[in-house]
């Protein structure tokens, strides 16, 4: 039985309760200052992000989701799916209603990609000046750890059962996603982490000794 809730605000999995208010805005490593507006979504006021080339460790399944518990109602008009074109996965406007409908199908998926403490202990101490950053903005400084995409179920399959993920900087400057090695003779698969892909999210806060960054605890989703 899946243990997946979408609410319009939040999704539950895991016994975590992630962040769906700003989504659009984040990427993987996202960083900035998390707000807590009244009678409004807390989301991460994103400012900036952490290179490519210092996430490592990145992991990457799919998600399997109770049919029976979606509702259209908690989906935005639209959305971005990771979907193939030409047969070339890209990220794709899509009606809200289309999505709830191909996620109860099964044809969409949910992937969550996720970087361990330890690991966004290490980006972080490899960028000087983001970390430098984090410490101005005090205790309001949070990380994008744990993301959720919605991807066609051919490609989502790629990104299944804890793989690992090597994400990089394309030549138009957007992150991407890479599974099963270097190059299309290994059968590996790329895809964007562009603008608006993000579905949901998790927060991490930074924890210091002086000005080194040396642990990072989740920061749920709640309604303070």
């Amino acid at each position: 039985m899946s243990n997946v809730v979408i609410k319009e605000n939040h999704l539950t999995y895991g016994g975590k309760a992630y962040f769906r208010g700003g989504a659009d805005d984040i990427i993987l490593g996202a960083i900035g200052e998390k707000r807590a507006p009244l009678f409004k979504q807390n989301y991460l006021e994103v400012k900036d992000h952490l290179p490519a080339v210092n996430l490592t460790g990145v992991r990457s399944t799919a998600i399997e989701i109770d049919a029976s518990t979606l509702s259209k109602t908690d989906f935005p008009l639209h959305l971005s799916a990771i979907v193939p074109v030409g047969g070339v996965p890209v990220p794709t406007k899509v009606d809200g209603e289309v999505v709830c409908t191909k996620l109860r199908s099964f044809d969409l998926k949910l992937v969550k990609f996720s970087i361990l403490p330890h690991d966004l202990v290490k980006a972080v101490s490899q960028s000087p000046q983001k970390r430098q950053a984090l410490l101005d903005w005090g205790k309001d400084a949070r990380i994008a750890h744990e993301v959720f995409l919605v991807m066609a179920a051919e490609v989502a399959t790629k990104f299944d059962r804890d793989v690992t993920v090597s994400l990089s900087a394309g030549v138009d400057g957007v992150m991407q996603a890479t599974v099963g090695g270097s190059g299309a003779a290994s059968g590996s698969l790329t895809v964007k982490f562009a603008p608006g892909v993000c579905f949901a999210y998790l927060l991490a806060k930074p924890e210091w000794d002086v000005r080194q960054m040396i642990d990072a605890n989740d920061d749920q989703w709640s309604f303070n």
